[in-house]
């Protein structure tokens, strides 16, 4: 198998991830995709897809590690220009709003990061896993960057970390839950109780 570097997938990476993101954002059930069906809409034949993963499994949590990765990076650039914490903890939900037809991956994601999904095969070497963590990993490191901004204002009085991050991801996987099964409250009102609620937390 090729030895990968997701920070600098080839082209065929791609559109393998981009394939199984689609599939996903158009209903599709991870768990019953097949490999097949994967390849046929990257327009790459199977045998290749095996030539850089061990795994259906290994293609789906990649696709959507590689995903949530290149969100990250626009919103960051959202949340540096904003003016203060409240604008930027807006930045990202206001970026879930705007992009919520692929509400489905983010929703996916989330399964992965609380361990629900049946996605065990990464591969005998342990390499995938390992790799996985890193990424994951990540996202804790990220959300300790964005929580640096609203301790530079002194809005937290509860200082662990941990209950910092949990408290922010929180709150985003509600607006997440919020914009795929609906309700009939406003968004800007479901947005501004989502914040104050983040807040109240940590005081």
């Amino acid at each position: 198998m090729i030895k990968k570097d997701m920070s600098m997938p080839s082209e065929k990476q791609v559109l393998i991830y981009k394939a199984i993101v689609d599939l996903i954002n158009e209903g599709a059930d991870v768990n019953r995709m097949k490999v097949g069906e994967i390849t046929a809409r990257a327009g790459i034949g199977k045998g290749t897809a095996y030539e850089y993963f061990t795994s259906k499994e290994e293609m789906v949590k990649e696709a959507l590690i590689y995903n949530t990765l290149t969100q990250i990076e626009t919103v960051k650039e959202m949340v540096i220009n904003a003016e203060d914490f409240r604008a930027k903890f807006m930045c990202i939900l206001n970026y879930m709003e705007a992009n919520k037809g692929q509400i489905k991956t983010f929703l996916w994601m989330m399964r992965i990061l609380g361990d629900e999904m049946d996605i065990s095969a990464l591969g005998t070497d342990g390499m995938a896993c390992e790799e996985t963590m890193e990424q994951l990993g990540f996202l804790a490191q990220l959300a300790s960057w964005f929580l640096e901004f609203g301790k530079a204002e002194n809005l937290f009085a509860n200082q662990n970390q941990d209950h910092q991050i949990s408290a922010l991801i929180a709150q985003i996987v509600h607006f997440g839950f919020y914009l795929h099964f609906g309700g009939d409250r406003d968004l800007e009102e479901v947005k501004d109780f989502l914040y104050d609620g983040f807040i109240k937390q940590l005081n």
